[in-house]
């Protein structure tokens, strides 16, 4: 605590709670009063008024005879599905949003082959954060040929998903798709896009799309390790039927 700074001691208490919860350091346990008075030698005034803003914003809890906990702020998405982050934030009761960092048409000829098209074809591009209650949790990068995305070269997709844009003006639904999940330390870069302090985990998420046999979508997603969790069901009476490929199988897809 800077005693000499005019900010309030509180205010500099709940700048530092935040850096540290951000960081992941009290995804166990959040630390007493008593703890935080000791650590930082501040008052017990002090101390509640810094965790009653927690609190306030929905970052805490505080329970009598149960002490103070972190919220479960994580957004749940169940694997083997081709879904949207949009219909599934919304569907959660989350109010999502998108900041538009590039969204446009582009030549490139790597993408013309591993897409099966010509050299000199058109694609569209977006690149967006994801917020989720105004908190960004994702930035989204992706390809498409024109030939699929046409109709949404002037799309407005700062509160919208890809999927019913691409459903409602083209009439196309991806078919199948797959991904591959890396646990990541984020970059400068990305920590500062997300509001994330470093190093801060996140998880990078490849995935390509597939409409009528076709190469439809490629895109990569980064999101926050602290707000995302993928969950995978499974039932042993049905593994036989299962339509998960091996890593070498996915491997082989790839170009």
């Amino acid at each position: 605590m800077d005693r000499s700074s005019p900010l309030p001691l509180w205010a500099q208490l709940l700048e530092d709670l935040r850096e540290r919860i951000n960081a992941g350091e009290f995804a166990e346990r959040f630390p007493t009063d008593k703890e935080m008075i000791e650590q930082y030698q501040v008052s017990r005034q002090t101390v509640r008024e810094a965790v009653r803003r927690l609190e306030q914003d929905g970052v805490v809890v505080r329970r009598r005879g149960r002490g103070t906990n972190l919220t479960d702020k994580r957004f749940y998405q169940q694997l083997g599905t081709v879904y949207s982050l949009y219909r599934e934030l919304e569907k959660m009761g989350h109010v999502q949003g998108s900041k538009i960092l590039a969204q446009g048409t582009k030549h490139d000829g790597a993408l013309a082959r591993e897409f099966g098209v010509p050299e000199d074809h058109l694609f569209f591009h977006l690149e967006r954060i994801r917020y989720a209650d105004g908190e960004a949790v994702a930035i989204d990068r992706l390809v498409m040929p024109m030939k699929f995305a046409a109709a949404l070269a002037e799309a407005n997709f700062e509160h919208t998903g890809l999927y019913d844009e691409l459903e409602r003006r083209a009439g196309i639904v991806p078919t199948t798709g797959e991904e591959r999940l890396t646990p990541v330390i984020l970059s400068a870069e990305e920590a500062s896009l997300l509001n994330c302090n470093e190093p801060t985990a996140g998880m990078r998420i490849q995935r390509t799309t597939y409409y009528g046999g076709e190469k439809l979508e490629k895109r990569e997603t980064v999101v926050r390790g602290d707000r995302y969790c993928f969950v995978s069901v499974f039932d042993s009476s049905k593994n036989e039927q299962s339509s998960n490929i091996t890593a070498a199988e996915y491997d082989a897809r790839q170009p």
